[in-house]
């Protein structure tokens, strides 16, 4: 699937969100069964979005790979990854990836987009960084948000609505 997707870099395309995430899902599919995590979606019926699937995929994975690892870390009694995919005003579907993990310390949220910048070991601190970028490039955003150490964390994916295209 990834080897399909790697293709087609560069093109800009209209892509349903729900099915980026749920090509994301079946790439992290075993791993995420293999660490029992439950996974609850909340897809909202939503506009195509216009981006390079390939990057979208990507920032997905590794938002969905972070989250089990904060899983892993935090071992609640229930691991529970929760999407959610909504349209928002303002021409924009938001992707939400929330997890009861670890948390962040209120200190790193604002570092945690920083190339290089990583807390854990033997990380290298550029998926984060180059999810941002590329949620940049696409005209979209990346943000995240925790109430802390123990609190989980929820990371959204802002990608612009694809425009119609008008035949005169």
């Amino acid at each position: 699937m990834q080897q399909t997707y790697a293709r087609v870099a560069g093109m800009i395309e209209p892509v349903r969100p729900d099915s980026l995430m749920e090509d994301a899902l079946r790439m992290t599919k075993g791993s995420l069964q293999r660490h029992r995590i439950k996974v609850m979606r909340d897809y909202e019926e939503c506009s195509s979005v216009s981006v390079e699937r390939h990057k979208v995929l990507q920032i997905l994975v590794n938002l969905i790979r972070n989250a089990k690892q904060a899983l892993d870390d935090a071992a609640p009694e229930t691991k529970i990854l929760k999407i959610q995919i909504k349209e928002t005003a303002e021409g924009i579907v938001s992707m939400v990836i929330e997890d009861n993990g670890t948390g962040i310390p209120e200190e790193n949220l604002t570092r945690i987009f920083s190339h290089g910048f990583t807390t854990r070991k033997g990380g290298h601190g550029f998926g984060l960084h180059s999810a941002a970028l590329a949620a940049q490039q696409m005209h979209g955003n990346l943000t995240a948000m925790s109430e802390g150490i123990g609190c989980g964390s929820t990371f959204t994916l802002e990608l612009p609505i694809a425009r119609k295209e008008v035949v005169a």
